[in-house]
C-alpha cells in the first residue's frame, strides 16, 4: 500500500512540473498599469474648512475605483506608511471633506482597476492657523509680557499677503490671563503608550510665580500653575524632560536655586529635593542627544553650578565635578550622546581643559588642554547646536562665535549684528521628535536696542548654519526679548 501511495506522489509531482514548464511557454497579457501625474506630497487644509482636492489625475485604460483614507502615523513602526487607525473619507476621484481635529496625518489613496491596485500617500496638515513659526517672549519696561508669533506661511498665504507677525498672540487668544514678567518657555511633543504630553509652557516671575500651559497647536490655555503660592519661587529656566514610573515631567530651576518638576500629564508641580540637596543650581539647560542623523532626539535635563554637573534621572541624581577646576560653559554634541565641558583651573586662570562626558555623566574623557590669557566665553554664553553641523554657535560680549567643541574657543566672532543690538536669546529651528535631515538649518538671534526708534525695541535676525549668512531680519517687532523659540508643528 505504501508503495502505491509513493508511486502516485511521484507521478503527481511529475505532472505538476510538466504543467509549470508548459505555463512558462505561454504568453500572458501584462496587467493593466495605473499611473499618476506629478503633484505635491503635502496637502494643507485649515481646521473646519472643507478640503476640496482634485489635483491628482489617474491614468488607466480600465475603469477604476477609489478609496481615500487617512490616519495618524504610527510612531513606533518601522513602516513609514503605517497608521494607528484608518478612516475612509471618499470613494470618488476627488476629496470633499471637513476635518475637525488639528494635526499631521497620513492621507492614502487606493486605486483599483480590477487588474492592478496602487497606493499613493500624502502628508496631510490640518492647520489651526498657528501651527508653526517663531515665538518671542518679551517684557516691556513695566514688566508687562507679550508672546510675539511670526507665522510660517504656506505659499498660498504668502501670495495672498496674509498676516505673518502677531504682536501678542498670548493676549489675543487668552485675554483674561495677564502675562507679567515672562522668564522662560518650553515645548514638548512627547507621546508614550497613547498618552500625549504635548505642551507649551510659559513661565513668569509675577507675584505668584505663574506657569501657563498652552495647547502647542492652537496656543489656547490648558492649565495655570502657581509655583510661588506653594514654594515661594518662580521658574527661571526650564531643563529637559524626564520620566518616572508614574509621570512624565519637565525639570525647572527656581530663582532660589532649588529644582522643581512640572508634571505634563497631571499639571502639578513639585520640588526635586534630591536634586536640590545635591547642590544649589545656578544654570539649567536642555541637552539634545541623537545617536544618528535620523534618530529621534532625546532631550535630557542638565543642571549645574560653578563646579558640578547634575543629571536628574528617575529617582536619583548623578553628579560629576573636576577637582581644582571651575566650569566655564558646556554644550552637547549634535550627533553624539556626549556633552563637552570647558573648565578653567582654580589655581592658574590661564590653564584650561575640555572634557567630554556621557548623557548620564558616567565618565569624563580628555579632549584637549590649552593655555590662554582669557577665552571669549563665560557662564552667561548662550550655546546653540544643530544636528546638521558638528559646530555650535555661542554668544559672548554681544558677539556670536562658532565653536568646534573639541578645541579652544575661537578668537574672532563669526556672525555680524547691526551696531547697538544686544543679544538676549538664541535658538535653532529644532523640529522635535519628527524632524528630518533637511531641518535645523537656521539660527535665530533675538536682540534688544534701547536706542531704536519706535515703541518696540526688540528684533530678530535669522542666519543659516551652513554658510553663516543672514537670511532675514525682523526689526522693531517686540519688547525686550527674554527667549526665542521655534514652535515646530506638532502632529
Amino acid at each position: 500500500m505504501k508503495q502505491i501511495i509513493y508511486r502516485m506522489a511521484v507521478l503527481g509531482m511529475a505532472f505538476c512540473t510538466t504543467a509549470c514548464f508548459d505555463a512558462e511557454d505561454e504568453n500572458f497579457r501584462t496587467l493593466e498599469p495605473i499611473s499618476f501625474n506629478e503633484v505635491s506630497a503635502t496637502i494643507d487644509v485649515s481646521l473646519g474648512e472643507e478640503l476640496v482636492y482634485d489635483k491628482l489625475q489617474v491614468e488607466s485604460e480600465l475603469p477604476v475605483t477609489y478609496e481615500w483614507a487617512y490616519g495618524k502615523p504610527k510612531a513606533s513602526s518601522k513602516d513609514e506608511y503605517a497608521m494607528e487607525s484608518i478612516e475612509v473619507i471618499s470613494d470618488k476621484a476627488d476629496i470633499r471633506h471637513t476635518f475637525n481635529r488639528v494635526g499631521t496625518y497620513l492621507l492614502r489613496l487606493k486605486v483599483d482597476n480590477g487588474e492592478s491596485i496602487v497606493y499613493k500617500y500624502f502628508t496631510l496638515n490640518v492647520n489651526s492657523g498657528l501651527d508653526e513659526g517663531i515665538l518671542i517672549l518679551s517684557n516691556d519696561a513695566e514688566g508687562d509680557g507679550a508672546l510675539t508669533f511670526i507665522k510660517k506661511r504656506t505659499e498660498d498665504e504668502i501670495a495672498a499677503n496674509e498676516q505673518e507677525i502677531y504682536p501678542d498672540i498670548f493676549a489675543s487668544i487668552n485675554p483674561d490671563n495677564p502675562l507679567k514678567k515672562g522668564t522662560a518657555m518650553y515645548i514638548s511633543d512627547y507621546t508614550s503608550k497613547e498618552i500625549q504630553y504635548t505642551s507649551l509652557l510659559v513661565a513668569t516671575a509675577d507675584e505668584n510665580g505663574t506657569i501657563y500651559k498652552l495647547n502647542p497647536k492652537t496656543l489656547e490655555l490648558y492649565a495655570v500653575n502657581r509655583l510661588g503660592e506653594t514654594y515661594g519661587a518662580s521658574c527661571v529656566e526650564f531643563a529637559g524632560e524626564a520620566a518616572s514610573s508614574a509621570a512624565y515631567y519637565v525639570l525647572m530651576r527656581g530663582d532660589n536655586g532649588h529644582t522643581y518638576r512640572y508634571d505634563l500629564f497631571a499639571d502639578i508641580t513639585g520640588e526635586r529635593p534630591d536634586a536640590t540637596a545635591a547642590g544649589l543650581v545656578t544654570h539649567a539647560t536642555t541637552l539634545v542627544y541623537r545617536t544618528s542623523a535620523t534618530a529621534k532626539p532625546s532631550r535630557k535635563p542638565l543642571l549645574y553650578n560653578a563646579t558640578t554637573l547634575f543629571q536628574p534621572g528617575s529617582g536619583k541624581v548623578t553628579s560629576r565635578s573636576l577637582a581644582g577646576y571651575d566650569i566655564v560653559n558646556l554644550c552637547s554634541a549634535s550627533l553624539k550622546n556626549l556633552t563637552y565641558v570647558l573648565f578653567r583651573s582654580q589655581t592658574d586662570p590661564k590653564s584650561y581643559c575640555i572634557k567630554s562626558t556621557t548623557g548620564t555623566l558616567a565618565a569624563f574623557k580628555d579632549v584637549t588642554t590649552f593655555t590662554a590669557d582669557a577665552v571669549n566665553m563665560d557662564e552667561n554664553s548662550i550655546m546653540v547646536n544643530s544636528k546638521n553641523s558638528s559646530d555650535v554657535y555661542y554668544s559672548y560680549d554681544n558677539k556670536i562665535y562658532r565653536w568646534s567643541l573639541t578645541s579652544a574657543p575661537p578668537a574672532t566672532s563669526k556672525l555680524p549684528l547691526p551696531d547697538g543690538e544686544i543679544i538676549r536669546s538664541m535658538a535653532t529651528n529644532f523640529m522635535g521628535t519628527f524632524g528630518d535631515d533637511t531641518q535645523e538649518t537656521l539660527l535665530y538671534v533675538a536682540t534688544y536696542n534701547p536706542e531704536r526708534k519706535g515703541e518696540k525695541k526688540g528684533s530678530l535676525y535669522i542666519f543659516r548654519f551652513s554658510d553663516d549668512t543672514l537670511v532675514k531680519q525682523y526689526e522693531g517687532i517686540c519688547d525686550d526679548p527674554v527667549q526665542v523659540m521655534y514652535k515646530y508643528r506638532i502632529s
